[in-house]
């Protein structure tokens, strides 16, 4: 909307009149300038107001074929980056213009006089700078008609071509500068084709002046958040390992400054890498979460057609080397600490816990002190996933069925698991009945960030770990992690058979005969049972086992 004045304006020294309009924010970009006056040429009001709406509506008519004109300047795709072009990558792509109109007219050039008209015309588009003696343009009394807004109406169209052959969003003023860039490169290239048409076909030393085009120029721009989307999207990764290697991946641009990704080079994260060294990091964390998340997200992106501007790993040849760890000991619990954890689980919680938080004390450290378990698995476990299974001799096994329904499994695959006869024993059934048709250690209601994508059960994890280290557990061990760890100690120093104690613990196994055939429940419960009981005996409360729980 344009905000017209009541009439003319007169300057306050002179008292010529004026016409005087506010510019469309639209159009600022490329008038740069926020207020148009256009001299009337007298100071007497009568005549100043015909001519005044005389220049208003001509104004207004320009201002209609620029929007025309830089409508061309809508960005291909509106989910992309729209790219700040700097000034020697406009002259390269001016330098692909001049290009390719000589290889259109080149062969057959036509007449000398053809290309003087064009070089006239094409004068009223160049930059002040660029005017030559004898062939100033000459210009109709025309605010508008300046040689930057000439640019942009002249070659809008051309701009838009080139851009959208090379995948190139671009943003208003770098359009308008793409525009002028243009302008001068088909001049040079008319002066070209006119010596052409005159017989004259030496190679043309202004050719010469054109840099080249950027290799991480020719590609669409995609901004970080954009790329992230699309490979949270599409990677098929865990929750936990997207929201990690998303935070790295924002680390490392956030450090270059830049906005496209496409942008990105090798330098760029060597240069990261050993920031992240200055600051303190440690070289596993570098190496194994750093590097591996930015590695992992580019390896993707450039396998993905879905991200076309990025065709290679620019952080695949980055390495960080690692300093030997030194061992303070084993990564599981120790009897001693296995007796503290589970002890403690037998004590009331305080009465700031929910019934859901307190629940996840008591039984997940027994879940996964008798399964070997990934917490997350347990924590995300609902209550329908507690169910008896049927053996081909007729007898129930009580079984936790982890599957990705429930949320995130490492494996992507469901598995089943049967429960120890030491948690039923304590009246872990009678739990699981009091939460039919609902998470066993969340409540869904009490959800508060679910719009990010940040599950619940996770927080259950959290909580136990900070749970576990008021306990006393300090030493150096993963507060949840270091059961999985245990339950592997126990099977080497029970000779309990890898590929079974696999199975129920949700391990890879990389021979091709582990894709064949399944292992029966009754197999995986005798392991379970074999392993010993945690603490004394009379120190466990004993529970019958409840037979009346309902199905679903």
């Amino acid at each position: 909307m344009t905000l017209k004045p009541s009439g003319p304006w007169p300057l306050p020294k002179s008292g010529i009149l004026y016409t005087r309009l506010w510019v469309p924010i639209d159009l600022q970009p490329i008038l740069k300038r926020k207020e148009v006056r256009k001299s009337l040429g007298t100071r007497d009001p009568r005549i100043a107001l015909r001519l005044h709406k005389q220049a208003v509506a001509a104004i207004e008519a320009e201002w209609e074929q620029l929007r025309l004109a830089s409508s061309e300047m809508a960005p291909a795709s509106p989910n992309r980056v729209q790219r700040r072009l700097t000034h020697k990558e406009a002259q390269a792509l001016g330098g692909e213009h001049y290009r390719r109109y000589v290889a259109e007219h080149g062969e057959d050039p036509g007449a000398v006089e053809d290309w003087e008209r064009k070089l006239l015309a094409v004068q009223r588009s160049l930059p002040k700078a660029e005017w030559r003696d004898g062939k100033r343009p000459v210009f109709i009394d025309d605010f508008m008609l300046h040689p930057e807004r000439n640019a942009v109406h002249a070659f809008a169209k051309d701009a838009r071509t080139l851009l959208e052959d090379m995948n190139i969003d671009v943003d208003a003023q770098s359009f308008a500068l793409l525009c002028r860039c243009l302008a001068v490169a088909a001049r040079d290239a008319m002066e070209h084709l006119k010596r052409n048409a005159a017989g004259d076909y030496t190679p043309d030393p202004k050719l010469a002046r054109f840099p080249e085009i950027p290799r991480n120029l020719s590609g669409p721009a995609i901004g970080c958040e954009d790329l992230l989307a699309l490979w949270a999207k599409g990677s098929g990764k865990a929750i936990s390992t997207i929201d990690s290697w998303s935070g790295k991946f924002r680390m490392l641009m956030k450090f270059t400054g830049k906005n496209n990704v496409a942008e990105l080079t090798t330098n760029d994260v060597a240069r990261w890498r050993d920031h992240r060294f200055d600051q303190g990091g440690d070289t596993s964390t570098i190496s194994a979460g750093d590097l591996a998340g930015v590695r992992g997200i580019l390896a993707w992106a450039a396998s993905s057609t879905k991200v076309p501007g990025i065709t290679e790993n620019v952080a695949e040849g980055v390495k960080q080397e690692v300093a030997p760890r030194v061992s303070l000991g084993s990564k599981g619990f120790s009897h001693i600490e296995a007796r503290t954890i589970l002890s403690a689980t037998l004590i009331p919680g305080g009465g700031s816990l929910t019934e859901v938080g307190a629940a996840a004390r008591r039984w997940v450290p027994w879940l996964c002190a008798y399964s070997g378990a990934r917490v997350g698995e347990i924590g995300q476990l609902h209550s329908s996933n507690v169910y008896q299974e049927e053996t081909p001799d007729g007898d129930l096994i009580w079984c936790m069925r982890f599957t990705p329904e429930d949320g995130s499994i490492k494996t992507h695959e469901a598995r089943v698991v049967p429960i120890h006869s030491h948690v039923l024993e304590q009246g872990f059934l009678d739990y699981v009945d009091r939460r039919r048709g609902k998470p066993l250690f969340y409540d869904p209601e009490r959800a508060r960030n679910s719009a990010k994508g940040h599950r619940q059960s996770d927080k259950v994890g959290e909580r136990l770990s900070k749970w576990v280290r008021k306990l006393g557990i300090v030493r150096k061990v993963q507060p949840n992690h270091a059961w999985r760890h245990r339950f592997e100690t126990l099977r080497r120093n029970l000779d309990l058979p890898q590929d079974v104690v696999d199975k129920i613990t949700g391990h890879k196994n990389s021979t091709q005969a582990a894709d064949y055939g399944d292992y029966l429940i009754p197999v995986l419960s005798k392991l379970i049972e074999s392993l010993p009981r945690y603490l004394e005996p009379a120190k466990v409360p004993q529970r019958p086992i409840a037979s009346h729980l309902k199905e679903d």
